[in-house]
Protein backbone atom coordinates (compact mmCIF):
# COMPACT_ATOMS: atom_id res chain seq x y z
CA UNK A 1 0.00 0.00 0.00
CA UNK A 2 2.68 2.43 0.75
CA UNK A 3 4.49 1.68 -2.32
CA UNK A 4 1.01 2.15 -4.14
CA UNK A 5 0.47 5.26 -2.69
CA UNK A 6 4.50 6.71 -3.53
CA UNK A 7 3.84 5.08 -7.18
CA UNK A 8 6.65 3.08 -6.78
CA UNK A 9 6.88 -0.77 -8.40
CA UNK A 10 8.39 -2.79 -6.17
CA UNK A 11 7.96 -6.28 -4.46
CA UNK A 12 9.13 -6.77 -0.32
CA UNK A 13 9.72 -9.95 0.96
CA UNK A 14 10.27 -10.15 5.28
CA UNK A 15 12.55 -12.11 6.97
CA UNK A 16 13.39 -12.18 10.34
CA UNK A 17 16.61 -9.33 10.81
CA UNK A 18 16.13 -8.43 7.25
CA UNK A 19 14.26 -6.95 4.27
CA UNK A 20 14.53 -7.84 0.97
CA UNK A 21 13.30 -5.19 -1.52
CA UNK A 22 13.46 -4.86 -5.06
CA UNK A 23 12.51 -1.72 -7.07
CA UNK A 24 11.16 -2.67 -11.10
CA UNK A 25 11.88 -0.18 -13.87
CA UNK A 26 8.87 -1.10 -16.36
CA UNK A 27 10.61 1.17 -19.29
CA UNK A 28 14.13 -1.08 -19.04
CA UNK A 29 12.99 -4.11 -17.87
CA UNK A 30 15.52 -4.09 -14.83
CA UNK A 31 15.63 -4.79 -11.38
CA UNK A 32 17.51 -3.25 -8.24
CA UNK A 33 17.28 -5.21 -5.28
CA UNK A 34 18.46 -4.19 -1.98
CA UNK A 35 18.97 -6.02 1.33
CA UNK A 36 18.11 -4.08 4.53
CA UNK A 37 19.37 -5.61 7.49
CA UNK A 38 18.52 -4.32 11.29
CA UNK A 39 18.43 -5.50 14.96
CA UNK A 40 14.85 -7.11 16.12
CA UNK A 41 13.23 -5.69 19.47
CA UNK A 42 9.82 -4.13 20.90
CA UNK A 43 9.94 -0.22 21.13
CA UNK A 44 6.37 0.75 21.35
CA UNK A 45 7.14 5.09 21.81
CA UNK A 46 9.10 4.47 19.01
CA UNK A 47 6.81 1.99 16.87
CA UNK A 48 4.05 4.39 17.65
CA UNK A 49 5.84 7.39 16.45
CA UNK A 50 6.85 5.27 13.44
CA UNK A 51 3.21 4.27 12.74
CA UNK A 52 2.03 8.41 12.52
CA UNK A 53 4.45 8.79 10.31
CA UNK A 54 3.06 6.21 8.10
CA UNK A 55 -0.45 7.32 8.53
CA UNK A 56 0.44 11.12 7.83
CA UNK A 57 2.63 9.47 4.38
CA UNK A 58 -0.50 7.43 3.45
CA UNK A 59 -2.74 10.38 3.38
CA UNK A 60 -0.78 13.14 2.22
CA UNK A 61 -0.54 14.92 5.08
CA UNK A 62 3.58 14.95 4.63
CA UNK A 63 6.09 14.52 1.97
CA UNK A 64 8.96 11.36 1.75
CA UNK A 65 11.56 14.47 2.35
CA UNK A 66 9.99 15.42 5.91
CA UNK A 67 9.12 11.89 6.48
CA UNK A 68 12.45 10.12 6.06
CA UNK A 69 14.15 13.07 8.12
CA UNK A 70 11.59 12.43 11.51
CA UNK A 71 12.31 8.58 10.75
CA UNK A 72 16.11 9.31 11.25
CA UNK A 73 15.19 11.26 14.30
CA UNK A 74 13.33 8.45 15.61
CA UNK A 75 16.40 5.90 15.08
CA UNK A 76 19.00 8.28 16.57
CA UNK A 77 16.35 9.22 19.66
CA UNK A 78 18.14 7.24 22.99
CA UNK A 79 16.20 4.99 24.97
CA UNK A 80 13.39 6.43 26.49
CA UNK A 81 14.43 5.18 30.52
CA UNK A 82 17.48 4.93 32.06
CA UNK A 83 19.37 1.25 32.41
CA UNK A 84 19.10 1.41 36.49
CA UNK A 85 15.43 2.22 36.35
CA UNK A 86 14.52 -0.53 33.84
CA UNK A 87 16.57 -3.15 36.10
CA UNK A 88 14.55 -1.93 39.06
CA UNK A 89 11.10 -2.33 36.53
CA UNK A 90 12.31 -6.10 36.13
CA UNK A 91 12.44 -6.97 39.72
CA UNK A 92 8.67 -5.59 40.18
CA UNK A 93 7.48 -6.74 37.28
CA UNK A 94 8.77 -10.67 38.71
CA UNK A 95 7.49 -9.57 41.92
CA UNK A 96 3.96 -8.79 40.75
CA UNK A 97 3.62 -11.82 38.24
CA UNK A 98 4.03 -14.01 40.75
CA UNK A 99 0.94 -14.39 42.66
CA UNK A 100 -1.62 -13.94 39.57
CA UNK A 101 0.34 -16.62 37.24
CA UNK A 102 2.05 -19.16 39.59
CA UNK A 103 0.27 -18.69 43.12
CA UNK A 104 3.47 -16.96 45.02
CA UNK A 105 2.22 -15.67 48.29
CA UNK A 106 3.27 -12.19 49.58
CA UNK A 107 6.11 -13.62 51.33
CA UNK A 108 7.70 -14.64 47.93
CA UNK A 109 7.77 -11.50 46.55
CA UNK A 110 10.57 -9.62 47.82
CA UNK A 111 12.87 -12.71 46.82
CA UNK A 112 10.94 -12.31 43.68
CA UNK A 113 11.97 -8.91 43.04
CA UNK A 114 15.61 -10.18 43.50
CA UNK A 115 15.96 -12.66 40.79
CA UNK A 116 14.00 -10.31 38.85
CA UNK A 117 16.83 -7.53 39.11
CA UNK A 118 19.03 -10.08 38.72
CA UNK A 119 17.84 -11.14 35.48
CA UNK A 120 17.73 -7.30 34.59
CA UNK A 121 21.07 -6.96 35.35
CA UNK A 122 22.21 -9.87 33.06
CA UNK A 123 20.03 -9.03 30.29
CA UNK A 124 20.70 -5.12 29.96
CA UNK A 125 24.27 -4.45 31.29
CA UNK A 126 25.99 -8.23 30.68
CA UNK A 127 24.53 -9.18 27.43
CA UNK A 128 25.07 -5.74 25.40
CA UNK A 129 29.02 -5.78 26.87
CA UNK A 130 29.55 -9.03 25.37
CA UNK A 131 29.13 -10.96 22.01
CA UNK A 132 29.64 -14.38 23.65
CA UNK A 133 28.04 -14.10 26.45
CA UNK A 134 24.79 -12.93 24.64
CA UNK A 135 24.50 -16.46 23.04
CA UNK A 136 24.42 -18.27 26.15
CA UNK A 137 22.50 -15.06 27.76
CA UNK A 138 18.62 -17.30 28.31
CA UNK A 139 20.72 -20.28 29.45
CA UNK A 140 22.73 -18.74 31.86
CA UNK A 141 19.86 -16.71 33.32
CA UNK A 142 17.63 -19.66 33.79
CA UNK A 143 20.07 -21.71 35.44
CA UNK A 144 21.19 -18.97 37.73
CA UNK A 145 17.92 -17.55 38.70
CA UNK A 146 16.22 -21.38 38.99
CA UNK A 147 19.59 -22.55 41.27
CA UNK A 148 18.70 -19.84 43.31
CA UNK A 149 15.04 -19.86 43.46
CA UNK A 150 15.72 -23.57 45.31
CA UNK A 151 18.41 -22.54 46.93
CA UNK A 152 16.04 -19.66 48.80
CA UNK A 153 12.62 -22.43 48.86
CA UNK A 154 15.26 -24.96 50.71
CA UNK A 155 14.65 -22.61 53.22
CA UNK A 156 13.32 -23.72 56.35
CA UNK A 157 11.49 -22.27 59.19
CA UNK A 158 9.47 -23.73 62.12
CA UNK A 159 9.92 -27.30 60.50
CA UNK A 160 8.30 -25.66 57.33
CA UNK A 161 9.24 -24.23 53.64
CA UNK A 162 9.98 -20.71 53.83
CA UNK A 163 9.49 -19.49 50.53
CA UNK A 164 7.35 -21.69 47.06
CA UNK A 165 10.52 -22.73 45.03
CA UNK A 166 8.29 -22.93 41.99
CA UNK A 167 6.48 -19.85 42.16
CA UNK A 168 10.75 -18.37 42.49
CA UNK A 169 11.86 -20.11 39.57
CA UNK A 170 9.04 -19.27 37.24
CA UNK A 171 8.28 -15.49 37.97
CA UNK A 172 12.03 -14.99 37.51
CA UNK A 173 12.26 -15.43 34.08
CA UNK A 174 8.72 -14.33 33.01
CA UNK A 175 10.09 -11.39 31.16
CA UNK A 176 12.38 -13.62 28.84
CA UNK A 177 9.25 -15.77 27.65
CA UNK A 178 9.24 -16.43 24.04
CA UNK A 179 5.80 -15.55 23.76
CA UNK A 180 5.64 -12.72 21.01
CA UNK A 181 8.37 -14.57 18.74
CA UNK A 182 5.72 -17.34 19.15
CA UNK A 183 2.81 -14.95 18.56
CA UNK A 184 4.48 -13.49 15.23
CA UNK A 185 5.69 -16.93 14.06
CA UNK A 186 1.93 -18.03 14.79
CA UNK A 187 0.38 -15.01 12.94
CA UNK A 188 2.88 -15.03 9.94
CA UNK A 189 1.98 -18.56 9.64
CA UNK A 190 -1.55 -18.44 9.38
CA UNK A 191 -1.60 -15.56 7.10
CA UNK A 192 0.70 -18.02 4.62
CA UNK A 193 3.95 -16.13 5.10
CA UNK A 194 5.73 -19.13 5.18
CA UNK A 195 9.11 -18.50 4.79
CA UNK A 196 9.10 -15.51 8.06
CA UNK A 197 6.75 -17.71 10.10
CA UNK A 198 8.38 -20.82 9.62
CA UNK A 199 12.27 -19.44 10.40
CA UNK A 200 10.57 -17.32 13.54
CA UNK A 201 8.60 -20.49 15.27
CA UNK A 202 12.03 -23.01 14.88
CA UNK A 203 14.31 -20.14 16.49
CA UNK A 204 11.22 -19.65 19.24
CA UNK A 205 11.11 -23.49 19.92
CA UNK A 206 15.06 -23.86 19.83
CA UNK A 207 14.98 -20.36 22.63
CA UNK A 208 12.50 -22.50 24.54
CA UNK A 209 14.28 -25.56 24.90
CA UNK A 210 16.98 -23.43 25.66
CA UNK A 211 15.34 -22.02 28.82
CA UNK A 212 13.58 -25.98 29.98
CA UNK A 213 16.97 -26.57 29.48
CA UNK A 214 18.85 -23.87 31.70
CA UNK A 215 15.92 -24.44 34.31
CA UNK A 216 16.22 -28.11 34.23
CA UNK A 217 20.41 -27.63 34.98
CA UNK A 218 19.84 -25.38 37.56
CA UNK A 219 17.56 -26.68 39.82
CA UNK A 220 19.59 -30.05 39.35
CA UNK A 221 23.19 -29.14 40.59
CA UNK A 222 21.26 -26.90 43.32
CA UNK A 223 19.78 -30.60 44.48
CA UNK A 224 23.40 -32.03 44.45
CA UNK A 225 24.60 -30.24 46.51
CA UNK A 226 21.80 -30.33 48.96
CA UNK A 227 20.34 -33.02 50.00
CA UNK A 228 17.26 -31.26 51.87
CA UNK A 229 16.80 -29.67 48.91
CA UNK A 230 13.00 -28.82 47.97
CA UNK A 231 11.08 -30.74 45.61
CA UNK A 232 7.76 -28.66 46.04
CA UNK A 233 6.11 -28.49 43.01
CA UNK A 234 3.27 -26.76 43.97
CA UNK A 235 3.30 -23.83 46.82
CA UNK A 236 1.28 -23.49 49.87
CA UNK A 237 -1.79 -21.75 50.41
CA UNK A 238 -1.49 -17.90 50.72
CA UNK A 239 -2.43 -15.92 53.29
CA UNK A 240 -5.14 -14.23 50.89
CA UNK A 241 -7.94 -16.55 51.19
CA UNK A 242 -9.88 -14.75 48.49
CA UNK A 243 -8.95 -16.16 44.96
CA UNK A 244 -10.04 -12.74 43.30
CA UNK A 245 -7.19 -10.45 45.20
CA UNK A 246 -5.15 -13.19 44.89
CA UNK A 247 -5.16 -12.84 41.31
CA UNK A 248 -6.72 -9.55 39.67
CA UNK A 249 -5.33 -6.61 41.17
CA UNK A 250 -1.40 -7.95 40.28
CA UNK A 251 -2.32 -7.78 37.03
CA UNK A 252 -2.44 -3.95 36.47
CA UNK A 253 1.13 -4.08 38.11
CA UNK A 254 2.45 -6.20 35.95
CA UNK A 255 1.24 -4.70 33.14
CA UNK A 256 2.53 -0.96 33.96
CA UNK A 257 6.19 -3.24 34.47
CA UNK A 258 5.79 -4.65 30.58
CA UNK A 259 4.56 -1.08 29.23
CA UNK A 260 7.89 0.69 30.74
CA UNK A 261 10.11 -2.54 29.85
CA UNK A 262 9.12 -2.06 26.13
CA UNK A 263 9.83 1.68 26.51
CA UNK A 264 5.92 2.49 25.95
CA UNK A 265 4.76 6.32 26.25
CA UNK A 266 2.62 7.16 29.39
CA UNK A 267 -0.12 8.03 28.04
CA UNK A 268 -0.35 4.72 26.43
CA UNK A 269 -0.47 3.25 29.32
CA UNK A 270 -4.21 3.81 30.50
CA UNK A 271 -5.19 2.14 27.61
CA UNK A 272 -3.18 -0.89 27.83
CA UNK A 273 -4.09 -1.08 31.40
CA UNK A 274 -7.77 -1.80 30.47
CA UNK A 275 -7.56 -4.02 27.41
CA UNK A 276 -4.84 -6.40 29.55
CA UNK A 277 -7.11 -6.54 32.53
CA UNK A 278 -10.15 -7.41 30.32
CA UNK A 279 -8.17 -9.95 28.46
CA UNK A 280 -6.71 -11.84 31.73
CA UNK A 281 -10.12 -11.40 33.30
CA UNK A 282 -11.80 -13.61 30.48
CA UNK A 283 -8.90 -15.74 30.36
CA UNK A 284 -9.13 -16.23 34.30
CA UNK A 285 -12.82 -17.60 33.93
CA UNK A 286 -12.29 -19.16 30.81
CA UNK A 287 -10.00 -21.47 32.26
CA UNK A 288 -12.01 -22.42 35.47
CA UNK A 289 -14.60 -23.58 32.37
CA UNK A 290 -12.86 -25.32 29.86
CA UNK A 291 -10.22 -26.80 32.55
CA UNK A 292 -9.04 -29.50 30.10
CA UNK A 293 -8.13 -27.62 27.43
CA UNK A 294 -5.72 -24.00 28.07
CA UNK A 295 -6.11 -23.14 24.00
CA UNK A 296 -9.67 -22.82 24.24
CA UNK A 297 -9.04 -20.26 27.58
CA UNK A 298 -6.25 -18.23 25.30
CA UNK A 299 -7.95 -17.86 22.28
CA UNK A 300 -10.87 -16.58 24.54
CA UNK A 301 -8.83 -14.27 26.17
CA UNK A 302 -6.92 -13.15 22.85
CA UNK A 303 -10.39 -12.33 21.22
CA UNK A 304 -11.42 -9.99 23.89
CA UNK A 305 -8.12 -8.07 23.51
CA UNK A 306 -8.03 -7.76 20.02
CA UNK A 307 -11.39 -6.67 19.73
CA UNK A 308 -11.38 -3.63 22.69
CA UNK A 309 -7.44 -3.32 20.43
CA UNK A 310 -9.00 -2.59 17.31
CA UNK A 311 -12.43 -0.61 18.47
CA UNK A 312 -9.75 1.69 19.68
CA UNK A 313 -7.97 1.44 16.80
CA UNK A 314 -11.49 2.13 14.69
CA UNK A 315 -12.88 4.63 17.48
CA UNK A 316 -10.08 6.33 18.69
CA UNK A 317 -7.71 6.45 16.31
CA UNK A 318 -5.48 4.81 18.30
CA UNK A 319 -2.32 2.30 17.50
CA UNK A 320 -4.05 -1.05 18.34
CA UNK A 321 -0.55 -2.74 18.11
CA UNK A 322 0.88 -0.80 20.69
CA UNK A 323 -2.09 -1.20 23.01
CA UNK A 324 -2.22 -4.99 22.84
CA UNK A 325 1.12 -6.49 22.62
CA UNK A 326 1.07 -5.77 27.11
CA UNK A 327 -2.13 -7.36 27.10
CA UNK A 328 -0.65 -10.29 25.22
CA UNK A 329 2.69 -10.60 26.97
CA UNK A 330 -0.02 -10.84 30.50
CA UNK A 331 -1.67 -13.87 29.39
CA UNK A 332 2.11 -15.27 28.44
CA UNK A 333 2.99 -16.42 31.94
CA UNK A 334 -0.45 -17.60 33.11
CA UNK A 335 -1.20 -19.78 29.86
CA UNK A 336 2.07 -21.31 30.30
CA UNK A 337 1.38 -21.90 33.79
CA UNK A 338 -1.65 -23.42 33.35
CA UNK A 339 -0.52 -25.72 30.73
CA UNK A 340 1.82 -27.02 33.22
CA UNK A 341 5.08 -26.93 30.68
CA UNK A 342 7.46 -24.62 32.98
CA UNK A 343 6.64 -27.10 36.11
CA UNK A 344 8.00 -29.70 34.09
CA UNK A 345 11.36 -28.98 33.82
CA UNK A 346 11.57 -28.31 37.68
CA UNK A 347 10.18 -32.09 38.03
CA UNK A 348 12.58 -33.52 35.63
CA UNK A 349 15.61 -32.25 37.71
CA UNK A 350 14.29 -34.33 40.10
CA UNK A 351 14.80 -37.45 38.65
CA UNK A 352 17.71 -36.30 37.16
CA UNK A 353 19.36 -36.36 40.10
CA UNK A 354 17.73 -39.52 41.72
CA UNK A 355 19.85 -42.29 41.66
CA UNK A 356 17.50 -45.11 39.52
CA UNK A 357 16.59 -44.19 36.20
CA UNK A 358 16.96 -45.72 33.02
CA UNK A 359 19.14 -43.63 32.03
CA UNK A 360 21.60 -44.32 34.97
CA UNK A 361 21.17 -47.81 34.60
CA UNK A 362 22.97 -47.17 30.61
CA UNK A 363 25.51 -45.25 32.14
CA UNK A 364 26.71 -47.22 34.79
CA UNK A 365 26.38 -50.84 32.05
CA UNK A 366 24.64 -52.50 34.90
CA UNK A 367 22.59 -54.11 32.03
CA UNK A 368 22.38 -55.34 28.39
CA UNK A 369 22.06 -53.75 25.80
CA UNK A 370 18.97 -55.00 24.50
CA UNK A 371 17.12 -54.31 27.99
CA UNK A 372 18.86 -50.93 28.38
CA UNK A 373 17.07 -49.62 24.81
CA UNK A 374 13.74 -51.27 26.06
CA UNK A 375 14.30 -48.81 28.81
CA UNK A 376 15.19 -45.84 26.71
CA UNK A 377 11.70 -46.61 24.78
CA UNK A 378 9.75 -47.06 27.84
CA UNK A 379 6.94 -44.43 28.81
CA UNK A 380 8.45 -42.98 32.03
CA UNK A 381 11.78 -42.51 30.33
CA UNK A 382 9.78 -40.77 27.55
CA UNK A 383 8.08 -38.50 29.65
CA UNK A 384 11.41 -37.82 31.67
CA UNK A 385 13.20 -36.64 28.42
CA UNK A 386 10.13 -34.49 27.23
CA UNK A 387 10.22 -32.85 30.79
CA UNK A 388 13.55 -32.18 29.98
CA UNK A 389 13.93 -30.61 26.73
CA UNK A 390 10.48 -30.10 24.85
CA UNK A 391 7.72 -29.59 27.32
CA UNK A 392 8.22 -25.42 27.06
CA UNK A 393 8.60 -25.37 23.65
CA UNK A 394 4.99 -27.43 23.11
CA UNK A 395 3.77 -25.55 25.90
CA UNK A 396 4.66 -21.65 23.85
CA UNK A 397 3.34 -23.26 20.49
CA UNK A 398 -0.24 -24.29 22.54
CA UNK A 399 -0.81 -20.83 24.37
CA UNK A 400 0.70 -18.96 20.58
CA UNK A 401 -1.84 -21.33 18.81
CA UNK A 402 -4.69 -20.09 21.41
CA UNK A 403 -3.79 -16.28 20.71
CA UNK A 404 -3.40 -16.93 16.78
CA UNK A 405 -7.29 -17.95 16.37
CA UNK A 406 -8.71 -15.27 19.12
CA UNK A 407 -6.74 -12.49 17.31
CA UNK A 408 -7.70 -12.83 13.56
CA UNK A 409 -11.58 -13.63 14.64
CA UNK A 410 -11.27 -10.06 16.68
CA UNK A 411 -9.82 -8.51 13.16
CA UNK A 412 -12.56 -9.79 11.34
CA UNK A 413 -15.34 -9.33 13.75
CA UNK A 414 -14.15 -5.48 14.08
CA UNK A 415 -12.82 -5.13 10.20
CA UNK A 416 -15.25 -7.55 8.11
CA UNK A 417 -14.14 -5.99 5.10
CA UNK A 418 -10.79 -4.65 6.25
CA UNK A 419 -8.70 -1.38 5.83
CA UNK A 420 -9.10 0.48 2.79
CA UNK A 421 -6.96 3.11 2.76
CA UNK A 422 -4.19 1.78 5.29
CA UNK A 423 -2.69 -1.35 6.50
CA UNK A 424 -4.54 -3.00 9.14
CA UNK A 425 -1.68 -2.24 12.39
CA UNK A 426 -2.63 -5.02 14.34
CA UNK A 427 -1.89 -8.54 15.46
Amino acid sequence: MSARVLEIDGQFLYMPGCMIISFDDASTHTTEVKLVRSHQGVDLSRLSDVHQIYKEVIHDVIGVEEATQRLEEIMKRPDKYPVWLLILIHGFASASVGPFAFNARPIDMPIAFVLGCLLGILQLVLSPRSYLYSNVFEISAAVLTSFLARAFGSIRYNGERLFCFSALAQSSIALILPGYMVLCASLELQSRSIVAGSVRMVYAIIYSLFLGFGITIGTAVYGLLDSDASSDYTCPASPITNEYLQHFPFVIPFTICLALVNHAKLKQIPVMIVIAFAGYVTNYFGSKRFYSSTQVSNALGAFVIGVMGNLYSRLRHGFAAAAMLPAIFVLVPSGLAASGSLISGIASAEQITSKITPYSVVANGTQGFVDAAKNMTTTTSNDQFHGVVFDIGYGMVQVAIGFTVGLFLAALVVYPLGKKRSGLFSF
